[in-house]
């Protein structure tokens, strides 16, 4: 009779071994902080471009540029060696469009923003032509992205959502408004491009002898995508 109980006492213990064992290896793994923490692109008043990235502690960022896919990309790596968190890099336009990858290594995460918008020289000699003074977007670790911006004196703004197209529309045009400086925040659901476009009302004057004439068109520009790697420009 002991020897039996003995017995069954063994069962139990190994029964409870096993399930230790098995709850153990269902347990989720705990996902790695993601490298970067934030970044901004900004474009000042003289129409150049320019990045500040904000990463984690004791990561290395290496910067190049993508021959074949044209683009700017930001990898980040473990580091054992301490490394400036904060970090400035120059930026430029290639052919109207700017390409930004980020790559990060720790997280195995990617993102992508892209930017059509004149370059610096064509801007230079556009500036007459816009309404936009300077912008930056910048993004946040919840998800979301401040848009921060001012446009030249005499210049309305009005802020749409174009749900056909699943674009947020800023329009400008000469008016009669003294504010100049703007903030909006957007969220980027998981899965879904993030599309923001600058869309400037212009009117052309021409003059025949005496006689005036005026024609209206419009123009998007910047245009902003936002996307893990399935967005383009349309």
């Amino acid at each position: 009779m002991k020897i039996t109980k003995l017995a069954s006492l063994v069962v139990v213990a190994v029964l409870t071994l096993s399930a230790c064992s098995s709850n153990e290896s269902i347990l989720p793994v705990e996902e790695s902080e993601n490298a970067l923490k934030s970044y901004k692109i900004k474009r000042d008043a003289t129409g150049a471009y320019s990045i500040d990235l904000d990463v984690d502690e004791n990561v290395k960022t290496q910067a190049f540029k993508n021959e074949e896919t044209n683009k700017n990309e930001f990898h980040f790596y473990e580091s054992d060696n301490q490394t400036s968190k904060k970090q400035s890099k120059e930026l430029l336009i290639d052919d109207q469009e700017l390409s930004i990858g980020f790559i990060d290594t720790r997280s195995n995460k990617t993102s992508n923003i892209s930017i059509i918008d004149d370059n610096i020289e064509m801007a230079k000699k556009n500036l007459d032509d816009t309404f936009l003074s300077e912008y930056s977007i910048t993004s946040n670790e919840d998800g979301t992205f401040d848009l921060d911006f001012t446009v030249k004196n005499q210049t309305t703004v009005d802020f749409v959502y174009n749900q056909e197209a699943n674009i947020y529309e800023i329009h400008l045009e000469k008016g009669k408004s003294s504010e100049r400086d703007f903030s909006r925040n957007f969220t980027k659901l998981e899965g879904e491009v993030l599309r923001i476009d600058f869309v400037n009302h212009l009117v052309n004057s021409m003059y025949k002898g005496q006689y005036a004439y005026r024609s209206s068109r419009i123009d998007k520009k910047p245009k902003v995508v936002i996307d893990n790697g399935e967005g383009s420009f349309y």
